[in-house]
């Protein structure tokens, strides 16, 4: 958790690809229910949201990894709607746009 949130608060660069794993695999849409029970009711900035983006984005960036029951995007889109809601700007709305496109298609 505290890695998650260095890479949310970006004290730490998201410069390489970056998946959580369990033991059984990549967590997928485990990641987006981490990333929710961290940030609880917190507001994020605009920075803050884009960083999570990156994360989800990784999260489903290599499906053959997923651990089992993890690669559909149930709790990922959720966060991703939570996550519109919170912004006016267009640029980041685009953005959570296109991560809920990604996500779904993964």
């Amino acid at each position: 958790m505290g890695i998650l949130q260095e890479l949310i608060t970006g004290r730490r660069q998201l410069t390489d690809p970056v998946s959580l794993w369990s033991s059984r695999g990549a967590r997928g849409d485990e990641t987006a229910e981490l990333i929710t029970n961290l940030i609880g009711v917190n507001a994020l900035s605009e920075g803050e949201i884009r960083n999570v983006l990156s994360i989800v984005r990784n999260a489903f960036a290599k499906p053959e990894t997923l651990a089992p029951g993890t690669n559909y995007p149930a709790r990922s889109l959720k966060l991703l709607r939570h996550l519109a809601d919170l912004t006016d700007d267009a640029s980041l709305q685009r953005q959570i746009a296109e991560t809920l496109e990604y996500v779904q298609t993964r």
